[in-house]
């Protein structure tokens, strides 16, 4: 058989099954959200503490950090409480929906050039705070540790402050 016709057989095969499988996993995945929305919650919940927490607890205890992890367009987002915060038992809308303005282009320790802008990324949701004790919780925080961020819009490289950085949603500019 012509090596030609024998490619051209082949790249016929593979774009039919490429757009068979695209065919079958859109109609499955219409099908399972339309019978099966799951409820709206969070996929992982949990404290940052260095005692005990109470599951009953209301409202998030003194010395902990509560997280909520939720899953949107493939990417996992956290939305932070702090000591005194209600924990929500119900959620009446994912909080994920409006996108958050990034305060920072790089945000690390300056002395060690430690990159912490991927891991403060799952945390720009609208209305969290990223404070110190919550970049304790994460990192490894010694008298050394120069935390700094180069703030978006400036370029200035900025100390981080300490009340936190507040993430704010996108909106007109």
């Amino acid at each position: 058989m012509n090596a030609l016709l024998k490619t051209a057989a082949f790249e016929s095969l593979r774009y039919a099954t490429m757009a068979w499988t695209s065919i079958v996993s859109w109609w499955t995945s219409f099908w399972e959200w339309y019978f099966w929305t799951p409820e709206l919650r969070p996929i992982r919940q949990y404290f940052y503490s260095d005692t005990d927490v109470p599951e009953d607890a209301v409202t998030v205890p003194e010395g902990a950090i509560y997280i909520e992890e939720w899953m949107w367009n493939g990417y996992k987002r956290c939305v932070v409480r702090y000591p005194g915060d209600p924990i929500p038992t119900e959620w009446p809308a994912h909080p994920c929906v409006q996108t958050a303005k990034c305060p920072w282009i790089w945000v690390g320790d300056r002395n060690t050039e430690i990159d912490l802008t991927q891991t403060f990324a799952k945390f720009l949701v609208p209305g969290n705070r990223i404070t110190m004790d919550l970049v304790e919780k994460l990192i490894r925080v010694t008298d050394r540790t120069r935390l700094v961020y180069i703030e978006y819009g400036s370029f200035e490289e900025k100390e981080f402050p300490g009340e936190g950085l507040l993430i704010k949603a996108n909106g007109p500019l």
